[in-house]
C-alpha cells in the first residue's frame, strides 16, 4: 500500500511544538539578542521517508503530524540535518534514505532468488560484472615497459 500523502502540518500541532520549545529555551535561560530574527522550520524525527507504513491505513508510524516526533530548528539546521553538510549526506536524512533505497532494492532481489530457487522457477537473470572497463583493451605484454 502506497503511504498516504505528505500534508501541512497543523497549526494547533505547530503552536504546541513552538510551545514545548519555549518553554525548554525559557527553562534553559538562553537569550536571542532582539536585533536577530531566527527563522524556524519544523522537523520530522525520524524522516518520513525512513518511517514505518501502516498496511491497512497507509498512515506513517509514528503519525507524521506526533507532537513528540516534531522538532522546531533553525533552517541552517534543518537543511544540514536533511541534506547534509554539502561535502557528504552521511549521517543526513537524504543520505539514511538513499541507503535504505538501495537496501531494500538488494535485499528485493536476494529473496527472489532464493524463492526461485526453492520453487524451482527459473533464475532472474544476474548482470555480469565487468572485470576491465568496457569499450577499453587489455593491454598487451608486448607493450608493456615500451616508450612512444
Amino acid at each position: 500500500m502506497k503511504p498516504e500523502p505528505r500534508r501541512a502540518v497543523p497549526m494547533k500541532v505547530q503552536r504546541d511544538c513552538a510551545l514545548a520549545l519555549c518553554a525548554s529555551l525559557m527553562r534553559k535561560l538562553g537569550m536571542i539578542p532582539v536585533e536577530v530574527t531566527p527563522q524556524f522550520e519544523l522537523d520530522h524525527v525520524p524522516a518520513l521517508a525512513l518511517r514505518e507504513i501502516d498496511p491497512v491505513t497507509g498512515q506513517h508510524r509514528p503519525h507524521q503530524h506526533d507532537p513528540a516526533h516534531l522538532v522546531w530548528m533553525r533552517k541552517e539546521a534543518h537543511a544540514a540535518k536533511t541534506f547534509g553538510t554539502g561535502a557528504t549526506t552521511r549521517g543526513a536524512d537524504a543520505g539514511d534514505i538513499a541507503h535504505n533505497r538501495r537496501l531494500t532494492a538488494k535485499e528485493e532481489a536476494f529473496r527472489s532468488r532464493l524463492l526461485a530457487k526453492t520453487t524451482g522457477a527459473p533464475l532472474p537473470p544476474v548482470k555480469p560484472k565487468h572485470r576491465f572497463p568496457p569499450g577499453r583493451k587489455l593491454p598487451s605484454s608486448k607493450n608493456i615497459g615500451a616508450r612512444p
